[in-house]
């Protein structure tokens, strides 16, 4: 009897050292899968944002920057089938002179009449906004991510250091600020501002149309590609979901490889619990022995199994969840030492946190499944006649 009893308590303290360091295992592998599955999440997102078969993105057919003649644009905007349009120009720098990363922008000069119709994700943007902008000449709205950074508040005035543009530094005021997502690293100014700052009158880069339905848009396209052909500057049209299509393709490879990698850490987690668990129950044989003696069914032996790995995978995993998210959220302070860029351009939202929870214990229920087959199988007489 007190040889049983040494042996139980022997193995609980290895057990307890063993769940440690699975449970450490399994936090560290949630903490990278979290940040994968966030990469793919973001993406997919941007994607489904940008699906629209009645957007058309006219450039130019060889050089987006190089842009096509200005004097294009009546034409182009007035084809019957269009019912609204604007315009894209690129200006990029700095925000200041301190050269550091996080203080550079692109900015987009466009039109400020049909803000909000032409531009997803603007349709809330406060009206009063809209008009601080078209009565500002040199008014800008920036996004709240660079307006956090660089402490900014509605008013302030600043010189953007081109790099787009070198030796064409222009002066804005802060009139607005934009919304998360998208646009919360950008700027956006008036394209009539642009065109004085810089003395680009000639040229434009993009203009977008937008038009009643896929098959007018599919019409339009095809004649506007037809009317410029011939000429010096060939057009390309095509529609806001082909465009991201397109530019998703040329990363395909990086995309397909952060889904493998998100695949094999879960496939790791399962393996690392698996493992662990299949060990301790090999050494609780004593105990799972004891159990069926005192009444419990294999079923239930293995339903105990099950539910402790369960139990360690949820909790690691909301562990490391949130383990992440608080990083990203500690990574925005201005004054942290141990800065991460990535994880400051690609925000960690507070929902991975229950999903971490969900993800831990499907990985401890497959985990589980080989180990709570063995642990039913226990034959009470070849447990104790090994202890005697």
């Amino acid at each position: 009897m007190y040889k049983l009893a040494f042996l139980v308590a022997k193995n609980l303290g290895r057990n307890k050292i063993r769940t440690a360091l699975t449970a450490s295992a399994v936090v560290v592998l949630v903490m990278i899968y979290t940040v994968v599955s966030t990469i793919t999440s973001t993406i997919s997102d941007a994607m489904a944002a940008h699906s629209s078969e009645t957007r058309l993105l006219v450039r130019g057919r060889w050089m987006v920057r190089a842009g096509f003649p200005r004097r294009f644009v009546p034409r182009i905007t007035n084809l019957p089938g269009v019912l609204d349009w604007t315009v894209w120009n690129f200006y990029g720098g700095a925000l200041d002179e301190s050269g550091q990363e996080d203080r550079t922008a692109a900015g987009i000069a466009t039109r400020v009449e049909n803000l909000r119709e032409m531009h997803p994700g603007l349709e809330d943007l406060d009206p009063a906004v809209i008009d601080a902008l078209r009565r500002e000449r040199t008014g800008m709205l920036v996004g709240q991510k660079l307006m956090k950074t660089m402490r900014w508040n509605v008013g302030q005035r600043f010189t953007f250091i081109s790099a787009t543009h070198p030796g064409q530094n222009l002066e804005f005021k802060v009139v607005g600020i934009l919304p998360e997502g998208d646009y919360s690293g950008m700027c956006i100014f008036r394209d009539d501002y642009y065109e004085e700052g810089t003395g680009d009158k000639e040229r434009v880069r993009i203009v977008w149309l937008r038009v009643a339905d896929p098959a007018a848009g599919n019409r339009i396209a095809s004649q506007l590609e037809a009317m410029y052909a011939s000429g010096d500057t060939p057009l390309q049209v095509e529609t806001e979901s082909a465009t991201a299509n397109r530019v998703l393709s040329e990363h395909q490879s990086i995309v397909a490889i952060i889904r493998f990698i998100a695949a094999i850490l879960l496939i790791d987690m399962a393996i690392v619990l698996s493992n662990s668990i299949n060990i301790a129950t090999q050494e609780r044989r004593i105990e799972m022995g004891v159990l069926k003696v005192l009444g419990f069914a294999p079923a239930h032996v293995a339903f105990l199994v099950v539910g402790e790995a369960m139990l360690i995978g949820a909790l690691s995993g909301l562990v490391g969840a949130g383990l992440t998210y608080a990083y990203s959220q500690v990574n925005d302070w201005e004054g942290w030492p141990y800065k991460i860029q990535f994880l400051s351009d690609l925000r960690i939202q507070s929902d991975v946190v229950p999903w971490g929870f969900v993800y831990g214990a499907l990985i401890g229920l497959a985990g589980s499944v080989i180990p709570a087959w063995n642990a039913r199988r226990i034959r009470v007489a070849d447990v104790f006649s090994r202890v005697a």
